[in-house]
């Protein structure tokens, strides 16, 4: 995939206006994101990569849109904070990627996702105009927050090449517990019960096992209370719960992985709420699946793009293709469109981002 790496602002607005139709690339880590992109000169964001400026004491970090998550996370961690979202694909994707692609790992059931976090961005918009959006401070001024607008935006709207976060301290210990229910309903029911109730989980995950069902919980915390907090949650998913056979330690990082073993042609992030679960399952039964974020988003793997398409239209449900040739990344119930024609209308008059 060779690309134009703009150095600057400057080479960046021009090679804005010198084409018709653009197309923003990072590490290529998300595949099919870029099919689709035709005849479009490819951006690359390489030119806007490292850390601007970061201030451990005020929890804030500046990034160009190119930089590697792994090295973000490097310093956050050589300070003991983390990004409270968890970027997904932390050692091969850019934070621009991430942003562009709302991909949130499985600790943000926690804090919450990309928008809760993201303070401001620069950007160069169709026109070849660069301005910033939001701030890089917590406390910013009232109104329409354009920058939270740019999650998930797929880079439609505008080329991103720096961003600013809030961060967050990183919990000293880390501990993962995988429980084990028969059936999809048992665990369901201890998943609406751990959503309702204060355990202050870092994550809830859940997928198929042999012979049933893996719940997968992560608590985070402190040497001197997270022993107690494990042992109250235990004894609560026993009195609350049908379906436990039993709990074990798990090394948090091997727990965590969210996409592993989610072998398939095309990989697909579905959003949906729990109560949806069960209608999506009984029609994906025969394909590699994954529940993250509590129940409210599924990682679905299928050779078979069209009937995942088709699948989740009949059930309601939309989807991104983020692994695969697909034609269009975006599955399923197409997306409402008012407010999004407006900013693009703004942003991106001619229509040159795609």
């Amino acid at each position: 995939m060779n690309a134009n790496v703009p150095a600057s602002i400057g080479e960046l607005q021009a090679l804005v206006k010198a084409h018709d139709r653009i197309h923003v690339v990072g590490n290529g880590s998300k595949p099919a994101l870029h099919h689709g992109a035709g005849d479009a000169a490819l951006a690359g964001a390489g030119g806007f990569c490292g850390i601007i400026e970061y201030q451990p004491q005020e929890f804030t970090l500046t990034a160009g849109a190119g930089t590697p998550v792994s090295v973000i996370a490097a310093e956050l961690k050589r300070h003991g904070q983390y990004l409270p979202f968890d970027p997904l694909l932390p050692n091969s994707s850019t934070i621009g990627g991430t942003v562009a692609a709302n991909l949130s790992g499985a600790r943000r059931y926690r804090y919450g996702g990309i928008r809760d976090f993201i303070l401001g961005a620069r950007v160069v918009d169709g026109l070849g105009r660069a301005f910033r959006v939001g701030g890089k401070v917590v406390k910013n001024a009232a109104g329409f927050d354009l920058s939270k607008f740019l999650v998930g935006s797929l880079g439609h709207y505008a080329i991103m090449t720096e961003l600013t976060f809030k961060v967050f301290p990183e919990p000293p210990q880390h501990r993962a517990l995988r429980l084990r229910y028969a059936a999809l309903p048992d665990i369901l029911d201890a998943v609406y019960y751990l959503n309702q109730n204060i355990y202050e989980l870092d994550a809830l995950e859940f997928a198929p096992a042999d012979a049933g069902w893996s719940l997968l919980l992560c608590l985070a915390g402190f040497e001197d209370t997270l022993p107690s907090r494990i042992l109250a949650l235990q004894e609560s998913l026993r009195a609350d719960t049908a379906g436990l056979d039993g709990g074990e330690g798990d090394d948090v990082n091997a727990a965590w992985q969210p996409l592993a073993g989610l072998t398939g042609d095309y990989l697909v992030k579905v959003a949906l709420a729990p109560k949806q679960i069960p209608g999506l399952d009984a029609r994906v039964s025969h394909l590699k699946r994954r529940y993250s974020i509590g129940g409210n988003l599924a990682w679905v793997a299928t050779d078979d793009l069209k009937m995942l398409d088709a699948l989740l239209l009949e059930q309601g449900l939309r989807g991104l293709c983020i692994r695969g040739a697909a034609s269009s990344p975006l599955l399923g119930m197409p997306l409402e469109v008012s407010l999004a024609a407006r900013v693009k209308q703004v942003l991106d008059p001619m229509n040159k981002f795609v």
